[in-house]
């Protein structure tokens, strides 16, 4: 048993260690207007077209992006996303906008790797939603009925494998099929009578 904790403590560690530390993404800053922030290290720059329309704008530190970075929809005044950087690495928040300010996407990074709760949305209303866990799925994850919000498929995963129930849903909310996950092989389940949920 000895020999078994230490044997996967161990394979965890060369696992860590053979993660790559995310380098910072190259920024030509050759067409930004730059300008000092008062009081910090932290600079603002601002990218504009030939109209004069801002495309692009955010904070910068030593050259890389560095907080909460804005580019917008070419033919609208509506941001296309806002991400967040640390060190020229996106880290934190990201949102992702239709061309009419509606939210499509939110993620969350850690070191450029998705990492905590991700949504898809079409029309104001969630299509997908799960949980990163350093770039693997990880618990509980939904997709709806396009236009309701009535889930379509429930699914659990486990280091990227479903692992657990996989139900589908009537758009009434009403169990159809079931089944059973182990390490991403189906063990079990199949259609079932329709059964309404509590949600």
């Amino acid at each position: 048993m000895r020999n078994y904790i230490l044997l996967t403590v161990l394979v965890g560690f060369l696992a860590a260690c053979q993660q790559k530390p995310a380098t910072p993404q190259d920024l030509d800053l050759q067409d930004f207007v730059i300008k000092d922030i008062p009081g910090s290290d932290m600079k603002r720059a601002t990218l504009t077209d030939v109209k004069g329309k801002i495309v692009e704008e955010g904070t910068i530190l030593n050259g890389h992006k560095h907080g909460m970075w804005v580019i917008y929809h070419k033919d609208r005044d509506v941001p296309a996303s806002i991400t967040n950087y640390v060190n020229g690495v996106p880290n934190g928040p990201q949102f992702v906008y239709g061309p009419y300010g509606h939210m499509e996407q939110m993620n969350s990074y850690t070191n450029n790797i998705l990492d905590g709760r991700f949504a898809k949305l079409k029309n104001i209303r969630k299509i997908e939603e799960g949980t990163y866990v350093n770039g693997i799925l990880e618990g509980n994850y939904k997709k709806y009925y396009e236009g309701m919000d009535v889930v379509q498929q429930e699914m659990n995963y486990k280091h990227n494998k479903l692992d657990g129930e996989n139900i589908y849903y009537n758009n009434k909310g009403e169990i159809i099929m079931k089944y059973e996950y182990k390490d991403g092989e189906k063990i079990s389940g199949g259609m079932v009578t329709a059964e309404k949920t509590n949600e």
